[in-house]
């Protein structure tokens, strides 16, 4: 029986010996050594193992993959730009206008247009065990309280405009 044809590959016969075990150790110490390095004979070898060809890989899925992460990043920074565009259109408008300097310069007036708002109180209950405080308080900004007054003035338009409509 002869192990490698005449190109140097092994042949049928010597593959089918080595995968029935009827090789000396010099014959499978040879045949290991040429699958090694040849990978004709090395896919012959597994497909004979398998008692099966090997299955094609599967279609390229470069193009498909590519084309997600494509969209997702756009989608993404598409999106961004879109609300950072809106943001400052609408930035701009309100200071252009003069919206912002009305409502701080006016925000006592119109606390004195629209009604009062009644605040009842909860009758006292018992002390509830809160738990222990770690850590120091947080201390507000600077400047925290004109945010504070426009929120408010904005919050009592709101009011005035739902009881208009009511």
């Amino acid at each position: 029986m002869e192990l490698f044809r005449e190109d140097g590959c092994l042949s049928d016969e010597g593959l089918h010996a080595l995968t029935a075990g009827q090789l000396d150790e010099l014959g499978r110490l040879e045949a290991a050594e040429h699958l090694a390095y040849c990978d004709k004979c090395t896919d012959r070898y597994t497909a004979l193992l398998t008692a099966d060809a090997l299955a094609a890989p599967p279609r390229d899925v470069r193009r498909t993959v590519m084309s997600a992460i494509w969209v997702r990043l756009m989608q993404s920074t598409c999106g961004r730009a879109a609300v950072a565009g809106v943001a400052a259109v609408l930035a701009l408008t309100m200071w252009r206008t003069g919206a912002l300097t009305f409502v701080t310069d006016h925000g006592s007036d119109l606390q004195a247009l629209l009604p009062t708002v009644q605040v009842t109180l909860p009758e006292k209950q018992p002390p509830k065990l809160l738990p222990e405080k770690l850590g120091r308080p947080v201390t507000s900004r600077p400047g925290e309280n004109i945010y504070t007054r426009v929120s408010s003035v904005l919050e009592s338009l709101l009011n005035a405009a739902e009881n208009i409509k009511s």
